[in-house]
């Protein structure tokens, strides 16, 4: 039960803080976002880690250094600069939704790597989805693709990459622990994205603005505790069920989107986030009679 709450309270935290992260995203600019962003999280996962006096395990890390390489790339460096990219180009509601179509990803990888049959049903869902997805991103309004739509497409393609990350983390959360591998995987996407942030960022980001705050406290709540969560809930819980689970944030995200920063869909977006949400719900549905019936 604990790390079913965990796996419930990481989207729905994610959920509302993918609106700080946007705003922190368009108020400074993409490098400085990506290494500030990880060397926070780091800072604050570091000193919990210290107060808990946890001691780093370096044989376990070097016995798993193939799923520690695997998760760090995927999650830590790909989908997140896809995923930043996307966020500067769109509006954060709608990035609530969009992530949404992770649980297909992971169906995906399922079907690749354990050689799971693709079912029609389960095609029919998708084709529901992406016709949700362009209501959302689009309106009804097919006049031509522009940023925002290719921002878009950038998170659900940043949603490919995580979800592949599920694989190497459920191994890694059972043998050096959830704190440990967000620690670990911040700590080197933060060396990487170093120096694309002194070549690219200007001046300008050493200035105090708004965009501080908002990156700060979405790097500290999403970065490390959030993210926490998610790997501490794949020790027990299967990894289709947590990805079906981030499928509540938006029921919470998008209320607080609206109350908080005025941020609106119009009623055609309305319908298609609606799409989206539900084709989630089913495509878990459908995931788990297929175990129940193995």
């Amino acid at each position: 039960m604990k790390h079913l709450f965990f796996a419930i309270a990481s989207p729905i935290l994610s959920s509302v803080l993918t609106i700080f992260k946007t705003r922190a995203i368009k108020l400074l600019d993409v490098p400085t976002f990506l290494f500030f962003n990880a060397l926070f999280g780091f800072l604050t996962l570091l000193a919990f880690l210290g107060l808990k006096k946890e001691k780093l395990d370096f044989d376990k890390i070097k016995d798993n250094k193939k799923e520690l390489f695997s998760l760090i790339s995927t999650r830590y460096i790909i989908a997140d600069i896809i995923l930043v990219l996307g966020l500067s180009q769109t509006e954060a509601i709608k990035a609530i939704f969009f992530t949404k179509a992770e649980p297909y990803f992971v169906l995906f990888w399922h079907w690749l790597i354990n050689k799971e049959k693709v079912k029609p049903a389960h095609l029919l869902l998708l084709a529901i989805h992406i016709f949700g997805a362009i209501l959302l991103s689009t309106g009804g309004i097919f006049t031509g693709v522009g940023a925002p739509q290719i921002g878009d497409f950038a998170i659900i393609l940043a949603m490919g990459f995580y979800s592949y990350s599920y694989f190497p983390a459920s191994r890694l959360v059972k043998t050096i622990g959830p704190q440990i591998s967000n620690m670990l995987g911040l700590l080197v996407a933060g060396i990487f994205f170093l120096p694309v942030f002194f070549i690219f960022s200007g001046s300008h980001v050493f200035r105090f603005s708004e965009g501080w705050l908002y990156l700060i406290l979405q790097a500290v709540l999403l970065t490390s505790v959030s993210l926490t969560l998610w790997f501490a809930s794949l020790k027990s819980v299967k990894e289709w069920i947590v990805s079906s689970l981030r499928a509540v944030g938006p029921l919470v995200g998008a209320p607080f989107a609206f109350f908080f920063f005025g941020e609106t869909l119009s009623p055609v977006q309305i319908v298609g986030a609606g799409i989206v949400l539900t084709t989630s719900f089913l495509i878990a549905r459908e995931h788990l009679k297929t175990n129940r019936n193995r």
